[in-house]
């Protein structure tokens, strides 16, 4: 998992430039927006929920790139070899959802303008609140194909 700002978003070289400059010049409106003919975004506003709600989930097919547009998030990660998957990979949405388990995982914390890359071996719960109650969170989720 990669956390960073938005500014810096160029020095990764494992992130295409096209998708670099796709970033910059990211449209603002929900739903889904396509990069080329493999990678696309998805551009959501939602409430975040507490922890004890969130999933586990992780793809095969597609890094995830989590860019916060506005709000502030909690991303809680993992190793998804310690899960036991609870409904099996789907094809279609690429995405695997995992049993609650009590786990040791790793959080972040994402405000506005920052962002978070999930490779596909690590199981990420997003979505939650990070100080106690729930705001309004804009969010960017590029899809970049592996």
């Amino acid at each position: 998992m990669i956390t960073d700002d938005i500014r810096n978003i160029e020095k990764y070289r494992e992130i295409p430039k096209e998708i670099c400059e796709f970033i910059k010049n990211m449209p603002a409106d929900c739903g889904r927006h396509e990069i080329n003919s493999e990678d696309y975004v998805n551009i959501e506003i939602y409430e975040t929920k507490s922890p004890e709600k969130g999933i586990f989930e992780s793809h095969k097919k597609y890094i995830d790139i989590q860019i916060i547009l506005s709000g502030t998030e909690r991303i809680d990660f993992t190793d998804m070899a310690g899960l036991t998957v609870d409904i099996p990979y789907n094809d279609e949405k690429d995405i695997i959802f995992y049993k609650r388990e009590n786990l040791t995982a790793g959080r972040v914390i994402l405000k506005e303008g920052q962002f978070a890359v999930f490779y596909p071996h690590e199981a990420h719960m997003p979505q939650l609140t990070a100080e106690g109650q729930s705001v309004t969170v804009k969010k960017a989720v590029v899809k970049i194909k592996v």
